[in-house]
């Protein structure tokens, strides 16, 4: 786990990269308090440190553009405002795409991050393709003024990727998020050029995520029967060292069709893995055991057991109204 509450940064650049590229021609270093803090926010707070990546090349990592500009700044840190401008133009080759947004680029040295207990160097690099409009308040000798500023809200989530300095040893850590889905393509693949350092952990993420994606949109399942099969998919991955897309089918699926487990075996099978306990931890999260009846209106069921399931929620159709119903059976009121 990273750790960047007590972290400071030692040297930051702006560059912009949009259909020409303005790069900033200073490295800065120790910005106020304010300004610190507003860095930190944009290059941590919305990271997603449960899935950890790794830089790759098919021949040679040497050739990994963004991993040859970092392991520089982290070995030579007065190479860092040339290497900043090596990665801005590396990105600006990989943005030529009409969805790609213009944008400020942000690139930040960290030290004094903590990773499991040992100190750290890190760098940060995000990108920033919106702003807002903030109103800047002030009281100068009891005289209000008021004025519009165009800026960043540093809360929001960017595309973003923070890498920490393993040693002369050890590969650099990676850890991205990209604010759109669409994003990764260009940002994951294409920028950074990373895959996923534990891949048990990548393929059991993507496992569990698809599974829901498939029960949830059968609509030939009741909200009970994809209640319970979400339940049954958890204890699926709980309960097996690795998942087996026939096994699992066998295990959840008792009704499913010819045409659904197909569905099933094509969707999830490159997904086949050691199961990884901290990958449905995280996932689990996601599951969210609740009937959402029209706009107002939610039952949240923490029943594992289908069969269970079925027999405490009753559907049914009300002809005088004209209107669907649901039934709970319970023994008392807690």
């Amino acid at each position: 786990m990273l750790e960047v509450s007590e972290s400071k940064v030692t040297k930051y650049a702006v560059h912009y990269v949009g259909d020409a590229l303005v790069m900033g021609e200073e490295a800065m270093s120790q910005p106020d308090v304010l300004l610190e803090a507003a860095f930190t926010q944009l290059a941590f707070g919305k990271l997603d440190m449960e899935q950890q990546y790794e830089f790759f090349h098919e021949t040679d990592i040497g050739l990994n553009e963004v991993y040859t500009y970092v392991k520089s700044i982290f070995d030579q840190p007065d190479s860092f405002l040339e290497q900043s401008k090596h990665i801005a133009t590396h990105l600006h080759s990989t943005s030529q795409h009409p969805n790609i947004k213009p944008g400020e680029l942000f690139i930040g040295c960290f030290d004094n991050c903590y990773w499991h207990s040992e100190v750290k160097k890190v760098l940060a690099i995000v990108k920033i393709d919106e702003k807002e409009m903030f109103l800047d308040i002030k009281n100068v000798q009891n005289k209000m003024t008021v004025s519009g500023i165009d800026g960043i809200n540093v809360k929001k989530s960017n595309n973003m990727a923070v890498i920490v300095d393993m040693g002369q040893d050890e590969p650099p850590a990676v850890f991205i998020k990209t604010k759109r889905k669409e994003d990764v393509v260009y940002w994951q693949e294409r920028f950074l050029k990373i895959k996923a350092a534990d891949e048990h952990y990548h393929k059991t993420n993507l496992a569990l995520t698809e599974c829901k994606k498939i029960i949830l949109k059968e609509e030939s399942f009741s909200n009970t029967e994809k209640l319970g099969l979400l339940n049954k998919t958890l204890d699926y991955f709980r309960n097996e060292e690795e998942f087996q897309v026939n096994d699992y089918i066998e295990s959840v699926f008792e009704k499913a069709d010819a045409v659904q487990k197909d569905i099933i075996v094509n969707t999830v099978k490159p997904y086949e893995t050691v199961i990884s306990e901290s990958a449905i931890a995280k996932v689990e999260k996601t599951y969210k055991r609740k009937i959402k009846l029209d706009d107002n209106i939610e039952i949240q069921v923490n029943v594992r057991d289908i069969e269970e399931v079925e027999e405490l929620i009753e559907v049914g159709y009300d002809e005088a109204t004209n209107r669907k119903f649901y039934k709970i059976y319970f023994q008392e009121e807690v």
